[in-house]
Formats: structure tokens, sequence, C-alpha cells
């Protein structure tokens, strides 16, 4: 199959969202079907990219219009994206099933819009080799987000929404001054060149570029201490929202992050930047695990577990080491499985029972015992329990920090992680040691969605070297910048890089 059809990943989404108003007419669970149907056939083709990437070993490049960058927009799906690109679709459809089967108030059509934008955004992040372009998706995923997050239409809903547009705009205008700068030294946009002419810019120019695009993009990365809207829209937001969140809207942040941070690596200020974001990426991970122990609603208390883990996966993959990206890479796999498992089960809680209080889940192990076993291995994996698949990257992290020299950084981390047990220790002792209560019928769909979920925490606990493999194929891919300008084909041009 020509490599073209790899564009689908854009376009179907993008189409298929245009489509929407005119299935309106047809019925809520009409609309709700086309969205099972278009992730599932975006899942499909990211299930091919990923299979060809992985197989043949070289990257898909699509260039529109047949320009060669950077002239031209290209479509870089290497290793990382195809493996990403594949979680982001696969999880929209886990979703889209959720969706389907809860109750989106209505009007679904506009839920159904806005989730295929989202699914564009995070999805041309994480495959786009254009610098401006990573900022138009950017803005695509954040503006969905903000409605998506307000979609309940309360006042609580409202409020959540208006903090993450304030604190996104603060966040884009950050980026486009950074890009602007490197812009201006460099005279492209496209991400290859960029790295090929990195070491000719000024150290400064370079340092307060790469800073302002970090602190850009802590905004959807959930970085402290740009991350206060996080857990307030993670509450507000639709159930399925906030496994989309958590699962791949924050990972595409920390890719544009990470991809643009060593695709200049060759800047002499490089290091201290890194610096920087190792600080932000260790204070995330305290702040949010003490103030998860705080928390009597398990949406919120999973919502800033998950915040800490992102600070986690920012601190391996900051390092400057290929063992931190390889381990971060790693952490981001095992995070998106996990995350994904609790916030469904959690919202599979919620809708059935009406609410996520820790009061809600006292005797869910004998009201919906499947949906407990399920949360209780989600809940073993996020503290890092061997034989769960967070345990293997989670240590791979810790040691890469040490090795990397960062012993206090590393010390904060497992300091933090204690806390993280005694939270996660108490839910599961509210699920099956307290409370009573008849059993409730657990659908067959969200049954099989947990159970696969849960099973994937298992399998790669028991047998990680599959997964381990593929995370340093995809950390090889950010890491190896003189592989990735050498994939892509740039058409020589003059004068460029003043």
């Amino acid at each position: 199959m020509n490599g073209q059809y790899a564009s689908l990943l854009i376009a179907l989404p993008l189409i298929s969202a245009f489509f929407v108003p005119l299935i309106k007419g047809a019925g809520e669970k009409a609309v709700k079907g086309y969205l099972v149907l278009i992730t599932a056939l975006q899942t499909a083709v990211a299930a091919w990219v990923f299979q060809t990437v992985y197989t043949t070993g070289k990257p898909i490049i699509v260039m529109a219009g047949a320009w060669k960058p950077p002239v031209g927009i290209d479509l870089y799906i290497g290793h990382f994206a195809a493996l990403f690109v594949l979680i982001v679709a696969a999880v929209s459809f886990m979703t889209a099933v959720f969706s389907y089967v809860a109750d989106i108030k209505p009007p679904a059509d506009k839920y159904v819009m806005l989730s295929l934008l989202l699914m564009l955004g995070a999805t041309g992040m994480i495959a786009t080799g254009d610098i401006f372009n990573l900022f138009v998706f950017m803005e695509i995923t954040s503006i969905t987000a903000y409605a998506l997050t307000a979609y309940n239409k309360t006042g609580e809903a409202a409020e959540a929404s208006l903090k993450y547009m304030i604190l996104g705009g603060i966040g884009s205008s950050f980026f486009l001054i950074g890009l602007t700068l490197i812009y201006g030294s460099l005279g492209t946009l496209n991400m290859a060149q960029i790295a090929q002419l990195a070491g000719s810019m000024n150290p400064t120019v370079a340092q307060v570029g790469l800073s302002l695009i970090i602190f850009g993009l802590a905004v959807e990365a959930e970085l402290f201490p740009l991350n206060a809207w996080a857990p307030d829209a993670y509450q507000a937001a639709p159930y399925a929202v906030a496994v989309m969140f958590s699962a791949f809207v924050v990972k595409a942040g920390l890719y544009a992050m990470v991809r643009l941070l060593y695709l200049m690596q060759t800047v002499k200020s490089w290091h201290s930047v890194l610096s920087l974001l190792i600080a932000m990426a260790v204070l995330t991970v305290v702040v949010a695990e003490f103030a998860a122990l705080r928390q009597r609603d398990v949406k919120r208390m999973i919502a800033y577990s998950s915040i800490s883990q992102v600070g986690l996966i920012a601190f391996a993959l900051a390092l400057g080491t290929k063992a931190g990206v390889d381990a971060g890479v790693f952490h981001m796999i095992n995070h998106a499985i996990v995350k994904a498992l609790l916030f469904l089960g959690v919202g599979y809680v919620g809708v059935k029972l009406g609410g996520t209080s820790i009061e809600d889940f006292r005797g869910l192990g004998r009201r919906m015992p499947l949906t407990a076993f399920t949360l209780t291995i989600g809940s073993l994996a996020a503290v890092g329990i061997p034989l769960f698949n967070i345990f293997w990257s989670k240590i791979r992290i810790l040691v890469a920090g040490i090795e990397a020299g960062y012993t206090w950084g590393v010390a904060l981390i497992l300091g933090a992680s204690v806390v993280e047990a005694v939270y996660y220790i108490r839910f599961i002792h509210a699920m099956w040691f307290t409370g009573e209560g008849e059993r409730i019928g657990e659908g067959i769909s969200m049954s099989l969605i947990l159970l696969f979920l849960a099973a994937l925490v298992i399998v790669i606990g028991v047998y990680p070297q599959y997964a381990w493999s593929l995370a340093q194929k995809a950390g090889n891919d950010i890491f190896n910048v003189g592989q990735y300008i050498k994939n892509v084909p740039l058409m020589p041009l003059t004068g460029v890089g003043a």
C-alpha cells in the first residue's frame, strides 16, 4: 500500500467531523455510532501504519503536493509517531464505545465533532514535521479541549474551561514567541532543517526560544506551574474526555516538547534548558502526589496521580541520555494503558452509581466485582508493584536518573511514590473491605474493554520485553537526531540560516 495513505490519519477525522451535522437528523444513537465507526477506521489505518514502520524499519514521509521540505509541508511518521498515533486512535475508539453505552448529555453531534477534532489535533502534533503546523495542531487540540471541558454546561465546567483557556492562551503565546525566535534566527520552520542548523544559533537566543517553547507546551503537558487547569478540567469534563486528556492529549504535548528539545541539542545552552525541565518535572511529581492524597473524589485523585506520572515521564525525557529517553517513552506507553483503564473504570462507576466520591466506591467489590477487579489492577500498577507494567518503566527511569547524576530528583520521586501508595491502598480498601450493596449489572462491551486493558497491564508486567523493544525504537527516533535528518528528503536551499 502506498505510504501516502498515511495522510488518512489527518484527513479521516477532519473530513468526518464535517459530516456530523448531516447525520444529526438520524438521532443521538446514530451520531454516537458514527463516532465508533470513524475511530475504528482510524485505528485500522493507524495499525497499518504501525505495522509498516516497525516491519520495514523506515519512516513514512508524506509530502503535501509532492513538494520536498522545507518548501512543502511534510508528515514524518517514524517509530515514535507510528506507535503513539496508534495509541491515540485506539484510546479514541475505546472512549467512543464508552460514550455510546454511557449517558453523554445532548447534543451528541457537538460532542462527536469535538472528539474527532481532538483526535485530529493530537495525531497532527505527533505526526507533523513542521514547527508551525505543530502550533496549528496544538491550537486545534487546545480549542477542542476547552470546549469539551465545558461540555456538561455546569458552573464548575465553565469555570474549569475558562481557567484552561486562560492558561492555554498564555502557553500558546509563549510557544509562538519561541517559534518566532527560532525562525528569525534560522530562517526555516522544518524540523529536520532546524536540527541541521541549530548549532549556528546564538546560545542566548536558543536558550530563550527553547525555554519559551517548553513553558508553552507545559500547559498541554500538565507540568508545574502551568498545570493548575488540569484537576478542575478532569473533574468537570465528561468521563470519556478525561480518558482522552490523560491517555493522549498530554502525550502529544510531551512529544512536541521533547522532539523540539532534542532537535536543538547542538546549541551551546542546551543543558541549561534540560535543567529547567528537570526542575519542573520533579516539582510536578511532588506537588501532584501530595495534592492527590487530600482528595475525596476518586476521579480528581486519579487526575492528580496522572499529573504526577507525567512529571515522571518529563523527568526521564529531560535527562539528556538515551537510557532516559527510552525509559520515558516506555513509561508513556504504560501510563496511557493504566490511566485509560482507571479513568474508564471510574467513569463507568460514575455512570452506574451517579458519582465518583470515595463513598460511591465503598463495597464496589460486591456490587460491580469485575469493574472493581480491573480498578484494583490499575491501582496496583500505578503504584509500581512488581509484575505490573509500570514497575518496569519506573525502575528504568530511576536507574537512568541516578546514572545521569540526578540522585536528588530520584530521592524526591521515591518519597512521592510512598504517598502515591497510601492513597491507592486507601482506594482499594474502600472497594473491597468497606460497605455493602446489591449486585449491579455490568455491560459486556465496557467489561471487555476494561478486561483488555487490565490484561495488557499484566502481560507487559510479566513479559515486558516486547513493549520495551517498541519503546527503545521509538526513543531512538527522538534521540538519534542525525538519523532523523537523513530520513527527511530536504530540498537544498541557498541562503538559509542567516
